[in-house]
C-alpha cells in the first residue's frame, strides 16, 4: 500500500505489484532481485521488512476491509521505523481495489488522516507500555 514499492537493496530491486478486478479480486505479487515472483496476502520490502512481515502475519488480512487494512499498514510502518537509527519519513499510502474501481490511487485524505492518527496513537501506547515496565 505504499506508492513506492521499489527497493534497491544489495544491488538488486524488489518490486511489489498490486492488482484488483471484479473477477479475480485482489492480488499482490513480489518480484525479488533474483527474479522470483511470489503471491501474498500481505508483504513488505526494504529496510525493516522482516519486522514488518512479522507484524503483517499477525493480521487476518483476508477478513479485513481496505479501510481497516490501510490503518493496520500505517501502524506496521510506524512500528518498524526506528526513530534513533532511521531518518524522518513521510507516510505515503495508496491502494487499488473495489473502492478505486481497480485503479491505483492515493488513499483519500480523510482515510489517510484516520490511519496516520491510528498508527501514531498505537505507537504512543506502545511507548507508554515500555516505560511502565
Amino acid at each position: 500500500m505504499q506508492s513506492s514499492g521499489i527497493n534497491a537493496e544489495y544491488g538488486g530491486v524488489s518490486i511489489l505489484i498490486g492488482t484488483w478486478d471484479e473477477i479475480n479480486g485482489p492480488k499482490l505479487m513480489e518480484i525479488d532481485p533474483s527474479g522470483t515472483a511470489r503471491g501474498y496476502y500481505g508483504c513488505a520490502v526494504g529496510k525493516g521488512k522482516q519486522n514488518a512481515k512479522t507484524e503483517i502475519e499477525k493480521l487476518d488480512l483476508s477478513s479485513m476491509s481496505c479501510r481497516e487494512l490501510v490503518k493496520e499498514v500505517a501502524k506496521v510502518i510506524y512500528s518498524v521505523h526506528d526513530e534513533v537509527k532511521d531518518k524522518h519519513f513521510e507516510l505515503e499510502l495508496s491502494w487499488i481495489g473495489k473502492e478505486t474501481g481497480g485503479t491505483h490511487q492515493l488513499v483519500p485524505q480523510d482515510i489517510y488522516a484516520e490511519a496516520k492518527t491510528y498508527a501514531e496513537e498505537a505507537l504512543n501506547d506502545s511507548d507508554d507500555e515500555d516505560t511502565d515496565m
